[in-house]
């Protein structure tokens, strides 16, 4: 039996319409899940002078990795005077008040830096071991923090609170906070 041209693509298009809805559906259920995002910008100057006055926070929260990249004015490998540091307070249980981690980091090459657990807004036990990394990025006047979920407990959902401290006069220390003092980000869901 012959088939014209016409009933010919008929029957492919029939074929083909179950292997492409399968694909298509494969695609879906093995594409890596989309990460929550944002972005808040800081005033300019908005608590004094500082060369690590906050310009932009960015966080992502995803099936992975919990990241926050901060933006500064002018991120320096040497200090000239007193040290610089950044507080990242991490929130990820809504039912507490506070955070439930706190990364502390100075803002000079060959800083330290530390993730902690916190209950009551203290620092309890030895400082966490578990996959996280900052990094200064000087060319680009930006510090990422970035840990992978399990470091945080695997949250549902988290959000932050930055605080940078500029200690360049000891005797008018420099405070910028993103947004207000004590602040925090919306809450982020994992991706």
């Amino acid at each position: 039996m012959h088939l014209t041209s016409r009933t010919s693509s008929r029957i492919v298009s029939l074929t083909l319409a179950p292997v492409a809805l399968a694909t298509a559906l494969l695609g879906a259920a093995l594409a890596p899940a989309s990460a929550e995002r944002a972005s808040y910008a800081d005033p300019d100057k908005d608590s004094g002078y500082s060369l690590n006055d906050l310009r932009r926070v960015a966080v992502n929260h995803d099936a992975d990795r919990f990241s926050v990249r901060v933006k500064v004015v002018d991120l320096r490998r040497r200090s000239e005077a007193g040290p610089a540091g950044l507080t990242i307070r991490v929130d990820t249980r809504s039912g507490r008040s506070g955070p439930e981690y706190r990364l502390t980091t100075g803002l000079y090459s060959g800083t330290d830096y530390q993730l902690m657990r916190v209950r009551g807004g203290k620092a309890v036990g030895d400082p966490l071991s578990c996959d996280h990394t900052v990094r200064l990025g000087f060319a680009a006047d930006v510090v990422r923090f970035s840990a992978d979920r399990a470091c945080l407990g695997s949250p549902a959902r988290a959000r932050v609170s930055v605080k940078m401290t500029d200690l360049y006069d000891g005797s008018h220390p420099v405070t910028d906070w993103l947004g207000a003092p004590g602040s925090w980000t919306s809450w982020l869901a994992a991706g």
